[in-house]
């Protein structure tokens, strides 16, 4: 009789559970996925270089963003400092005047100052000009100068 009891009392339990009303809100969850890409660069500038005695223009490589990740509105940006003089190495008073041109030597025009660069890839081709009446005028011996390629991350302007 108790066995009986206890299956009627389960039984009685089991209906009045489900009998209860069940409710359930919709419920949106949501996960951020974030990352952070800092931004670098490399670039590389042309190497040194030898110009052949009355070379009017001499290739002078280029400047390029090797790689970069740059945020937006922001660039990488070159400029060249130089007094474009080469000077003699035994006397500094005696010089051949140079001026550095964007892209090669058959077409460059444009002197070079500055650039800036957005992408990975982008180059500026560099030439070295020299004018013949210069060479002309030139002392004989070994001259020299060096050219500084200043290189900021910067605004886009």
């Amino acid at each position: 009789m108790k066995k009986k009891f206890a299956l009627c009392t389960a039984v009685l339990m089991l209906m009045s559970v489900s009998a209860l009303p069940v409710s359930a809100a919709d419920d949106t969850r949501t996960a951020v996925i974030s990352t952070t890409v800092e931004p670098t660069y490399v670039v590389t500038i042309p190497a040194d270089l030898k110009i052949p005695f009355n070379q009017e223009k001499t290739n002078f490589g280029e400047v390029k963003l090797d790689s970069a990740q740059i945020e937006v509105d922001k660039c990488v940006k070159v400029t060249m400092i130089s007094d474009n003089t080469l000077k003699n190495k035994a006397d500094k008073s005696k010089t051949i005047p140079y001026q550095i041109y964007e892209g090669k030597a058959d077409s460059a025009e444009t002197v070079f100052t500055t650039a800036s660069y957005l992408t990975a890839g982008a180059k500026t081709a560099l030439t070295i000009g020299i004018e013949k009446s210069d060479w002309n005028k030139a002392y004989a011996g070994e001259y020299e100068d060096t050219v500084t390629f200043q290189i900021e991350y910067t605004d886009n302007q």
